[in-house]
């Protein structure tokens, strides 16, 4: 008897385990394949912006899907007075504490060029700027139709980077500089 409980222990544990092992993205069920986003509605996440390098810029967000509608809110300090490009990455990887290239590119699943929100194609991830006051706080208020909590275009497990710079709408990503704060979605 005890030697069945400590196998059915030993099972349960290699199986929570296993299912906890990717924490980069959205959960993956283990015999679909699809992620947990895909069987649940998702109506709020939250974003703890942590700096990247010496940056000192910091922060957190909230997201809550109304419709179709995303509505981000929240603050962001320690910036350097003027625009931000503010995008969701690729990936949720925080592990490049000094550049924060891990976290991959904008999100794009539609392969469209890099864009400004209110373009008709753009990448997913692509929000455009923030902007901080005199004394580095920037507070949040974007409403988006192209990102979601759900589905194919859902940005939870994914991350928000902040740019040194302003997004200038260039191709192939803004010309926005280098990566100042990121934090995954969840």
């Amino acid at each position: 008897m005890i030697r069945s409980l400590s196998l059915f222990t030993a099972v349960t544990t290699m199986a929570l385990l296993v299912g906890c092992e990717n924490r980069t993205g959205p959960m993956q069920s283990m015999d679909t394949g699809t992620s947990s986003e895909d069987t649940a509605d998702v109506t709020t996440a939250v974003c703890k912006l942590e700096p990247i390098g010496e940056s000192g810029v910091e922060g957190s967000l909230e997201f809550k899907q109304d419709g179709e509608t995303v509505i981000i809110t929240g603050t962001v300090t320690g910036l350097e007075p003027g625009k931000h490009g503010f995008h969701v990455h690729q990936s949720g990887d925080l592990s490049d504490k000094q550049a924060g290239k891990s976290t991959g590119g904008h999100f794009n699943p539609d392969n469209n060029p890099h864009g400004k929100p209110s373009d008709e194609e753009r990448h997913v991830g692509d929000l455009g700027n923030i902007q901080a006051n005199d004394q580095g706080v920037a507070e949040v208020n974007i409403e988006d139709t192209v990102i979601s909590l759900n589905g194919p275009k859902s940005i939870v497990g994914r991350a928000i980077v902040i740019h040194a710079g302003e997004d200038q709408f260039t191709q192939p990503t803004g010309d926005a500089g280098a990566r100042v704060a990121f934090g995954v979605i969840e």
